[in-house]
């Protein structure tokens, strides 16, 4: 009873609780998420985004939006509109003209600001370029809006200074003489004329880089004259080089910014601006590598050091990669990508790369053990495994020989730091060694005045080593007597070699003509004998002495029996 009872009262007060639950203050304790204001429709929660706001609406020639950039005039003092517009037109085009691509960049894009900077809580300053009466700065505040919503706004302080730095800008008065088609129209946010202005500026900047050049070319070229140098090759003073692309790209930029192209314009051409100032850097640093490590091969060749000359020639490859790499990961910081996420994905990229790569790493790492333990140099003659050439380049993957036949043989670095080098260029002396097969008529004598003979020929010539010279009765051959002739011939290049080779094989052949020897023929002699190999008198004889022979068992010759 007491429990159906229970169970009555808690079905009677299961609605009360569910309605409770819903009524703010009568649940348990939890407060009601709070509801967050709207953001602003104008996109002023940040120093940035006012910024970009205001320039956007300026250059759409909506002014009257651009004004609800500013700060309201101070005691609430109401301005004409068409003056607030006028005061956004003008702004814009001092930012145009007096704000750098990368002030905008360093706003900040957070709702508090930096509160790290230096100035008063709730401040920011857009900073600018630097003239005598001081560093022209844009300055931002937040402030509280008709719906205590905390947005940020250009001051009233800087706009008070606009009209006057208007008034200074250096093409204010060129635009009023213009035709109004040039300066009236926008074509993707700026007039024509400074769209005209920046094309016919791009081949006067080359012109006057060029000129740069050449003329820095002709002083460089006057002065080695005059300290003995070696000439510069006259067309060599006017080709096109990294310096003149260079050169031209800071010219043309130093003259949009001077004209007051768009700053939103200006950003993106930074962007491309900077992508062509890293090919003209890498260029430059490339073509000095190259002409650094020519001199350096140049000065290696002339002392005869080929191994080191290899080695400057591998060691400049590498540092255009590392140079490369760099180059290509400041472009990027540059550009605003995160490079530490980049070199991130590169560590797990190179780890996938090496895993699959396996064997371009062992021939890279095989290239440079060759050229470091001075194994082969290029120009030298050899033999890699069943190959046999001349070397004509260790590159960092492989190496090039060119074959007897005139055919070029590239072998992977792997290949050759494992394989079996014979290196014919390190050799100090040449083997010189022959047999010499003589006829049996010769009597012993006759053997040792010819030998004698050859022995004085090897010791007459300057160019035979006479420690390691020999001339030995070798052996009785099937059909011949041989003569081993050995001795080194101490020369390094194998066409003298050749030569002087020549020179004793003729000289061996005058001493054996000289001594009456001849040189024996391969030849085959035929016995003619009697019919019967056995001599019958002799077998008859061993027949009956092997019959007179008693057996080991007994006298009769028969075995003992068991």
């Amino acid at each position: 009873m007491v429990r159906l009872r229970g169970m009555v009262l808690a079905l009677l007060l299961l609605p009360a609780v569910s309605v409770g639950s819903q009524i703010p203050g009568l649940s348990s304790g939890k407060k009601p998420p709070a509801q967050t204001a709207p953001a602003d429709s104008l996109g002023r929660d940040n120093p940035h985004d006012t910024v970009m706001g205001f320039i956007r609406a300026a250059q759409d020639e909506n002014y009257s939006v651009a004004a609800q950039y500013f700060q309201p005039p101070p005691g609430h003092r109401p301005l004409g509109k068409t003056e607030e517009q006028d005061l956004a037109e003008q702004l814009l085009a001092v930012m145009n003209q007096k704000i750098l691509p990368h002030a905008l960049d360093s706003l900040s894009r957070d709702p508090q600001g930096k509160l790290d900077d230096g100035l008063p809580p709730n401040h920011e300053l857009l900073s600018g370029v630097r003239e005598s009466s001081g560093t022209i700065a844009i300055e931002l505040l937040r402030l509280d809006d008709d719906h205590d919503h905390k947005i940020w706004l250009i001051s009233r302080k800087t706009l008070d200074t606009i009209p006057d730095i208007y008034d200074s800008l250096q093409f204010s008065d060129i635009e009023k003489r213009l035709p109004a088609i040039l300066t009236k129209h926008r074509i993707l946010s700026m007039p024509p004329w400074q769209w005209l202005a920046i094309i016919v500026a791009i081949p006067l900047a080359v012109l006057l880089a060029w000129g740069f050049s050449i003329a820095s070319r002709l002083i460089l070229h006057i002065y080695r004259e005059r300290r003995d140098f070696r000439i510069v090759h006259v067309e060599s003073l006017y080709h096109l080089g990294p310096g003149t692309l260079l050169f031209s790209a800071m010219v043309h930029y130093v003259f949009v910014f001077f004209i007051g192209a768009s700053i939103v314009y200006r950003q993106y051409y930074r962007s491309v601006l900077f992508i062509i100032l890293a090919i003209a850097f890498y260029w430059l640093m490339a073509r000095s590598t190259k002409w650094l490590a020519d001199r350096i091969v140049l000065r290696l060749t002339s002392s005869g050091r080929m191994a080191e000359r290899s080695i400057v020639s591998l060691a400049r490859r590498v540092l255009e990669v590392l140079i490369f790499i760099a180059v290509a990961l400041a472009t990027l910081a540059g550009l605003g990508v995160n490079v530490t996420a980049a070199l991130a994905g590169l560590g797990i990229g190179g780890l996938a790369i090496g895993l699959g790569a396996q064997k371009t790493f062992e021939n890279l790492i095989g290239g440079i053990s060759v050229l470091t333990d001075k194994a082969l140099q290029v120009g030298d003659a050899c033999r890699i495994g069943d190959q046999r050439g001349t070397v004509e380049d260790i590159g960092l993957r492989s190496t090039k020989l060119r074959t007897e036949d005139r055919t070029v043989v590239t072998i992977p670095n792997g290949t050759v730091a494992t394989a079996v080098l014979e290196n014919f260029r390190q050799r100090d002396k040449i083997l010189f060694r022959q047999s010499i097969r003589l006829r049996y008529d010769l009597s012993s004598d006759h053997l040792r005045y010819l030998l004698e003979e050859i022995r004085s020929v090897l010791k007459e010539n300057s160019h035979v080593e006479d420690s390691s010279s020999r001339v030995r009765l070798l052996r009785f051959a099937d059909w011949a007597i041989e003569i081993e002739v050995y001795a080194y011939v101490l020369v390094r290049d194998f066409t003298e070699f050749l030569g002087l080779q020549e020179e004793l094989l003729l000289s061996v052949l005058e001493s054996i003509e000289k001594t009456g020897a001849a040189i024996a023929l391969p030849s085959q002699a035929t016995l003619v004998t009697q019919d019967a190999w056995v001599d019958p008198e002799k077998a008859k004889a061993a027949k009956s002495r092997g019959g007179s022979v008693s057996s080991p068992g007994g006298t009769d010759g028969k075995l003992p029996s068991r």
